[in-house]
């Protein structure tokens, strides 16, 4: 009789690998069976396959990488792709799909609007409403932490972190996983900023902005705004003109204005002999170089503040500058105000107020959040044997160029926009360097054809110039390309030597009263250099130069608001001006001056006279958050 034993042996091992691939492919189903996606935009579909993901459709130009360029940043990540699609390098997929945790921060806010609509980030980590995404009731723990804490592991944590909730949570229930908990691509979308009750307590009761590594020193937050006077255009409601010690309401705040105006003016005027004045009563714990000169006049350089101070002392009977009485009357010469200080019947009030209405009628037409289509042109003050400003122990040029060094990384990293510079460090290149001490920018070169580095410090004018003639060629050759003028932004960046009393950053614009109709530059040098040749002189009318000055203050304002948000401090009296007051001239620096390009913006990001400041640009955390609140402008600018 042959022996069985052998073909039943087969038969069970068959019999046991069947029910094995039945068992699997009913898990499999299973997985299916709790997947989703919804479609967003241009053949994209937001997925839940498990994991989160973002399913894009290949192009035939460039393939997978340049999926990888647009969607993560970096063609690096290529590879990464493919075994996240579960696809061979050495085919051609129609479809690719990218983990959350690879996504440029645009596309995994797609992901996260798509699949979870009614999901928001809290300060105390990310607030789910369970049953809100595609897979509806069929929701569990284990779900909820692989989504959101990046593990299935985490689902009794999270159960435990909701007490309330219970293991089966009702529809619709919000559910918290704890800032502690989330993953990193979740961690790194920014909380909300407390509310104002709480940021009026000051920076003690604020946690700190997440940009700053754990040890390292915060940024200063920003000082409380203090009234800003009569801005914005004379409604029907202003008064006639007043007679002596007359008080003046103040109007309405400024378009776009980060902080509301004060209730009321807090000057009063008068006339005597000397001429008209203006009043102000000081309060509590001012001093007569902050609070009246520097606030009233917009004098900031150290020597200037001081001399006006004296001026207006001797004006108001002052015999010593340190112990004046609270409510003392301080008269300010009216010669010496800011225009939106005067009084409103004035015809400097009358042309400032004017001037802002027509800058808030000023668009920006072009909108996109990802910068799509849009060329920053990024330009850091002086460098090579111009060092700028030096106190405290550091210079100006080596900190401002590492800045820019980190807008340009994070606008390449983070946005689709295209980034040119106007110098280069050559033995540095463009990589951040993470010190508190930075070597001198002496082999600096300007970016022109030939490069220039100056050989002597009658040169630095020169550099100076050029700097603005390559930024200009730079906008003719995008404008030859079919760029719309909207999408080019010019940003020179600088820091301070003012006052040391003052401290925070300031934005400088281009105030049409201040530039000439035509400008040009001539001298043997100049003649050396191709973007010199292609055009020595330039010129605008004053309706390019009031769309140009329109632009820029938005972006100001912009600036303005992203700095505030990031804990940031501001320059605490108007910090957006469109002009600079030195030895009690007015005048724009020259690479805003001369320059062509609309919407031009020159950020002055601390004040080095001041100890303080000093010390915060020298620390890297600093500087990566000013260049993080940058994009963050520039984001919401084209939003």
């Amino acid at each position: 009789m042959a022996d069985a034993r052998g073909p039943r042996r087969l038969l069970d091992l068959l019999l046991l690998w069947l029910i094995v691939a039945l068992c699997l492919g009913g898990v499999a189903v299973a997985a299916a069976s709790r997947g989703g996606y919804v479609a967003t935009k241009e053949g994209r579909r937001a997925c839940i396959e498990g994991a989160l993901f973002l399913r894009v459709p290949v192009p035939r130009k460039g393939g997978v990488a340049a999926v990888a360029r647009r969607f993560t940043g970096s063609v690096e990540n290529t590879q990464d792709i493919f075994r996240a699609s579960r696809v061979s390098p050495k085919k051609r997929p129609v479809e690719v799909r990218i983990p959350l945790d690879l996504l440029l921060p645009l596309y995994r806010d797609e992901v996260l609007k798509a699949l979870f609509p009614d999901d928001e980030r809290a300060s105390d980590g990310w607030r789910h409403v369970w049953g809100g995404s595609p897979l509806g009731k069929a929701e569990t723990w284990r779900d909820v932490a692989l989504w959101f804490a990046g593990s299935p592991k985490r689902a009794s944590d999270l159960e435990r972190a909701n007490p309330k909730a219970g293991s089966r949570p009702k529809n619709r229930t919000a559910v918290l996983i704890p800032e502690g908990f989330l993953a990193d691509a979740l961690a790194e979308i920014e909380p909300p900023p407390p509310p104002p009750a709480m940021a009026e307590q000051g920076p003690a009761a604020r946690e700190p902005s997440p940009r700053v590594p754990p040890g390292a020193p915060s940024p200063s937050p920003a000082p409380a705004p203090l009234p800003p006077g009569p801005v914005g255009p004379p409604g029907p409601g202003i008064p006639p003109a007043p007679g002596p010690e007359a008080s003046i309401p103040a109007g309405p705040g400024l378009p776009g204005s980060p902080c509301p105006p004060a209730p009321a003016n807090p000057l009063t005027y008068g006339k005597d002999a000397r001429g008209e004045y203006a009043v102000y009563r000081l309060q509590a714990g001012e001093a007569l170089y902050s609070a009246v000169v520097v606030r009233f006049t917009g004098t900031l350089g150290a020597e200037d503040v001081n001399a006006l101070a004296m001026d207006i002392a001797r004006r108001s009977g002052i015999e010593d500058v340190t112990s004046i009485p609270v409510g003392f009357p301080v008269k300010i010469p009216l010669d010496d105000l800011l225009p939106q200080y005067l009084p409103p019947t004035s015809e400097r009030y009358l042309a400032w107020a004017k001037n802002q209405r027509e800058l808030g009628q000023v668009t920006n037409t072009y909108k996109n959040a990802a910068l799509d289509g849009v060329v920053v042109i990024l330009d850091p003050g002086h460098g090579g044997l111009d060092r700028g400003a030096m106190a405290h122990g550091v210079w100006e040029d080596s900190y401002v160029y590492d800045i820019v060094c980190r807008m340009r990384e994070a606008l390449e990293q983070r946005t689709k926009a295209r980034v040119l510079m106007t110098l280069l460090v050559p033995n540095l290149g463009y990589r951040p360097v993470d010190k508190d001490r930075l070597e001198p920018n002496t082999g600096a070169v300007i970016l022109t054809h030939p490069w220039f580095h100056p050989t002597s410090s009658a040169e630095t004018k020169i550099e100076v110039n050029l700097r603005w003639h390559l930024a200009n060629q730079y906008f003719e050759r995008l404008q030859k390309e079919g760029i719309d003028p909207q999408r080019v932004v010019f940003t020179s960046v600088h820091a301070d030597s003012l006052h040391p009393s003052l401290r925070g950053t300031m934005f400088y614009i281009a105030g049409t009263g201040y530039r000439p109709e035509r400008w040009c530059s001539s001298g043997e040098k100049y003649g050396l250099f191709t973007e010199v040749k292609a055009r020595g002189c330039y010129q605008m009318t004053e309706k390019q130069m009031k769309r140009g000055e329109g632009l820029s203050f938005q972006f100001a304002r912009s600036l303005e608001g992203s700095f505030e948000r990031a804990g940031l401090a501001l320059h605490p009296y108007n910090p957006t001006r469109d002009h600079v007051i030195r030895g009690r001239r007015s005048w724009v620096p020259a690479v805003l001056r001369n320059s062509i390009i609309p919407c031009s913006v020159l950020i002055e990001v601390c004040n080095l006279n001041n100890g303080k400041d000093a010390a915060l640009i020298a620390d890297p955390a600093f500087r990566q958050a000013v260049a993080d609140a940058y994009v963050d402008a520039l984001v919401r600018y084209y939003s």
